[in-house]
């Protein structure tokens, strides 16, 4: 068992954080509902992911500084109960780093045995790679800890490198307790393509953290240089995932994926299958140049659906039957970071039929359904929000 963090109680009588008045966002007008857009807490410093320990407490990850937040349902904010010391924050171009801790889930079987999985930059020797700890969930009363924290993945050691850029991060569990991580392509291309590697990929683990016995073999070419397939790759070519879902119904795995220049798209990853990038793409090079071969290349899978406008995805869920939101069941919720609201997509037959953007104003980094039915959603800044929006009336 690994020790790598710094943990501390977070009670809302003894920790908590006197925050301003809230920002007052309005009514969001969509086709068929108004919603109420209520300001849960404020003063969070680049919020990233959230994990629900009831309808009135939820987890919330700091990007950098690399802390966790308990946030109560009444506004009370706690001092960090958790912090990753060996947080890679990259030495570089400061701005333009997307490096800190990002994602934070609850095992399916939370309420038996307490596990929440971090998931974050760690420096190292070579740089930084993506981490995954797990950790227990103590509670005492208002008292909540994290306990027996312990490695469960570390990216491979020759993957790792200094880049700044193209994390991933974003985890979602299966029902059956297999576990998916996304990792970027770091900002190099190629690597999206290369089946030793672990970069650009949708990886697929155990509770454990070890490859799931049942992942696919793809093929690696020697004459490039590549070496072994990697035993964790659930799929390959993808740019930088930050939006990734299981829907709760179907037990597909969904993810909406950043494009570079325009062309960020949705997909319905399936094992085995290679999404094609930096070959197929729906967008150009930054520098307006076109990349790619277009959208379609034999052997590789196309995406869903392309974005017209750029999103900026990060942050995905499903509407499941029985919520507040009548009509909107199976819908798909994305945050969008570039449209600073969150987009709805309706989807039939496995396609999208419909979408519609709900205008916040805001970055938005994550986007969940919460136990109490609501829409919970973070803002993506130094002064960062948790938001919760519900039909009026």
């Amino acid at each position: 068992m690994t020790f790598l963090t710094r943990t501390a109680l977070a009670s809302p009588l003894a920790l908590a954080v006197a925050l301003p008045a809230a920002a007052d966002y309005g009514p969001i007008e969509a086709r068929d509902l108004t919603l109420d857009v209520e300001t849960v807490a404020e003063g969070l410093v680049h919020p990233w992911g959230m994990a629900f320990l009831d309808e009135d407490r939820v987890l919330v990850t700091e990007r950098n500084p690399g802390t966790i937040r308990l946030v109560h349902r009444d506004g009370t904010l706690s001092e960090p109960i958790w912090e990753a010391e060996d947080l890679f924050r990259y030495d570089g171009e400061t701005e333009r780093s997307q490096a800190g801790l990002f994602d934070i889930v609850t095992h399916p079987q939370f309420d038996e045995n307490g596990w929440v999985y971090i998931s974050y930059s760690r420096e190292t020797e070579a740089g930084a790679g993506v981490a995954v700890v797990r950790a227990r969930v103590a509670q005492e009363g208002d008292e909540v800890r994290l306990e027996d924290v312990e490695d469960i993945f570390v990216m491979n050691e020759e993957d790792q490198d200094s880049s700044g850029l193209h994390f991933g991060g974003r985890m979602a569990f299966a029902d059956d307790g297999s576990l998916f991580l996304t990792i970027g392509e770091r900002r190099n291309i190629s690597r999206a393509q290369d089946a030793s590697d672990q970069a650009g990929s949708v990886l697929r683990m155990t509770e454990d953290g070890e490859a799931h016995p049942d992942n696919p073999e793809f093929a690696t070419d020697p004459e490039a240089d590549e070496g072994a397939p990697d035993p964790y790759l659930f799929s390959i070519g993808n740019r930088n995932i930050q939006a990734l879902a299981v829907h709760g119904t179907t037990g597909e795995v969904w993810a909406s994926d950043h494009g570079p220049l325009g062309g960020d798209e949705i997909n319905l990853i399936v094992a085995g299958n290679n999404y094609g990038w930096p070959f197929t793409t729906g967008g150009n090079d930054y520098s307006g140049a076109p990349m790619g071969v277009g959208t379609a290349m034999e052997g590789m899978t196309p995406p869903v659906h392309i974005f017209e406008d750029t999103v900026a995805p990060s942050g995905l869920t499903f509407i499941p039957e029985g919520t507040l939101f009548e009509g909107w069941a199976g819908d798909m919720l994305i945050g969008g970071l570039v449209t600073e609201g969150i987009v709805r997509v309706t989807l039939a037959e496995g396609e999208v039929s419909d979408e519609e953007i709900l205008e916040i104003g805001r970055r938005i980094r994550d986007v969940q359904l919460g136990p109490d039915g609501a829409i919970w959603v973070l803002t993506e800044h130094e002064d960062g929000e948790v938001l919760r929006l519900a039909p009026q009336g």
